[in-house]
């Protein structure tokens, strides 16, 4: 009976350890992904959109956090927007959607990740055109 019961243990313990391992590893790889899309832009992920951007919207501000709402694109095609610096974008469109950020001579400048995804601290500087999708 001894036995049996050090067994039992010894399975729990590997199936606890195992556990613990695989919610280790899969925290690293959240955090290894977080860190590869911090390198991509400056945005930091956001699961819930600013009110002031629509479902279905990308969504460029004037100002840092999301303030001073410029524009709300959701059509795909490529549309001009105001020389600016600083300021903020939110990607709300459908999940895992992305747009794409051009500058005066209609050249790929950046992808955004897909949404949902915002930069609060974007810098519009060189960017002329937006693709929401």
């Amino acid at each position: 009976m001894r036995h049996t019961t050090s067994r039992t243990r010894t399975r729990r313990t590997a199936l606890v350890a195992g556990a613990l391992l695989a919610m280790t590893m899969a925290a690293g790889t959240a955090q290894a992904a977080t860190s590869a899309a911090g390198q991509q832009g400056s945005g930091a992920r956001i699961m819930v959109a600013p009110d002031t951007c629509p479902k279905y919207y990308f969504c460029g501000y004037a100002g840092a956090n999301y303030s001073d709402r410029v524009f709300a694109f959701k059509d795909c095609y490529m549309q001009p927007i105001a020389a600016r610096t600083g300021g903020s974008w939110y990607n709300n469109q459908s999940t895992g959607t992305k747009a794409r950020m051009y500058n005066a001579s209609k050249q790929l400048v950046y992808t955004t990740p897909g949404a949902p995804y915002g930069d609060p601290h974007g810098d519009w500087t060189g960017i002329r055109y937006i693709d929401a999708c």
